[in-house]
């Protein structure tokens, strides 16, 4: 096995994600995603749509629209928590010529308060409310509960000596040859002073927690953020002050299957999603760009691809509830898209389509789409069809 790069720590960080002034009704984003697919050369009564949503019932007006517009119901690439079932490029390729995949996590939006992650589900007694996505929510809750827990469980205050302190539970911990095996865990060496052997030493130890003098640096940080210091003999919660950057969550995947791919993808930038203002929307930001990433290496390895007129969209669905007597909707944020043309992909799509230039292109489309078929009639055409006489072989 090859040894481990023992260099200085890499660290990735996801791109800006915008949503204001990007969001798509999606009885426009539609017609204009299918002139785009025209503009690239794709073939009318050719285009094999697939997407990739999660199951609820809210994105149903998404597939719909996809139906009317492409003229046939898409294939299914998409599972839970938006995402992609990579092992299913091959079957979408030998549904159709030319091929789309629109992949999208999605979250709910009230548009009176601004607030992410519910939606009022009409099929419900007095159209109770609940999380839109729930497997997202599902995912990310048990790490909200960690991160509040913890911020009320780590103290800050000053001694008689004038040292200014920090008292942290055991169970936060990565103690030398005991670190915690799940949960989130504090980075002491960004809290507490270092001594000259390169230790985290605790001042004293409590029954369950440790006692450490806090480095300049953090008091630094703790000032800038206008905290104040209580009396001394006092102590007061980190609260709010534990930022992103002085945690990680250390968790121990048993599982090897897709259930739990969701959570893999957002386990390392949880810390960012459990400070977050409005931690559904973030999670599915962070959701679809690494989708996107995985996605389109898979499509670049998939041997029935090749060859082929293909594109690949990645953004956002957000679900807004019925709204003053309007029916319930949704919007598309774009992210980013991957193109690939069977004569040869042209110099300006060797490279993902990125947000604000996707959204550039989408929008110079036309919402006028005069391929479109009339979904009424075409279920008129089926009920007036002969009726077949249909049995068993002999």
């Amino acid at each position: 096995m090859s040894e481990i790069n023992r260099g200085p720590e890499v660290i990735r960080k996801m791109a800006p994600f915008k949503v204001d002034g990007l969001a798509i009704p999606y009885p426009e984003f539609v017609p204009r995603l299918y002139n785009f697919c025209k503009e690239l050369g794709f073939r009318k009564g050719l285009m094999m749509p697939s997407r990739a949503f999660c199951s609820d019932e809210n994105q149903g007006l998404p597939i719909i629209l996809l139906t009317k517009h492409f003229g046939t119901f898409p294939f299914n690439h998409g599972r839970v928590g938006g995402i992609i079932a990579v092992d299913r490029h091959g079957p979408h390729a030998h549904h159709g010529e030319d091929l789309v995949i629109v992949q999208a996590s999605h979250v709910g939006y009230d548009p009176d308060t601004g607030n992410y992650g519910q939606y009022r589900r009409p099929m419900m007694r007095d159209k109770c409310v609940s999380a839109s996505c729930g497997k997202l929510v599902h995912v990310i809750t048990p790490y909200l509960e960690q991160y509040y827990f913890a911020r009320e469980r780590i103290f800050l205050h000053r001694d008689a000596e004038g040292r200014y302190l920090v008292t942290v539970k055991n169970s936060f911990i990565d103690f030398t040859g005991s670190p915690v095996k799940n949960g989130l865990v504090v980075r002491l060496q960004k809290m507490a002073k270092v001594d000259e052997e390169g230790r985290v030493v605790p001042l004293a130890a409590l029954s369950a927690a440790q006692i450490y003098e806090i480095s300049d640096s953090f008091r630094r940080q703790l000032e800038a953020r206008n905290f104040q210091w209580p009396p001394v003999g006092q102590e007061v919660t980190i609260g709010e002050n534990l930022t992103e950057d002085l945690f990680f969550y250390r968790k121990d995947f048993h599982e090897t299957d897709d259930s739990t791919l969701l959570e893999r993808n957002l386990v390392k930038f949880m810390p960012n999603v459990v400070t977050s203002r409005t931690p559904p929307l973030r999670a599915a930001k962070v959701n679809i760009q690494l989708e996107f990433v995985r996605a389109v290496e898979s499509i670049r390895r998939c041997e029935a691809y090749q060859g082929r007129n293909l594109l690949y969209v990645a953004g956002l669905n957000i679900d807004i509830s019925e709204y003053d007597h309007f029916p319930a909707t949704n919007y598309f944020v774009p992210w980013a898209a991957y193109v690939q043309l069977k004569g040869g992909t042209p110099p300006e799509y060797l490279h993902n389509i990125e947000q604000n230039q996707l959204f550039a292109k989408l929008m110079a489309q036309s919402i006028e789409n005069p391929d479109q078929i009339d979904l009424k009639e075409e279920i008129d055409r089926v009920m007036m069809a002969p009726r077949f006489d249909i049995r068993s072989p002999a």
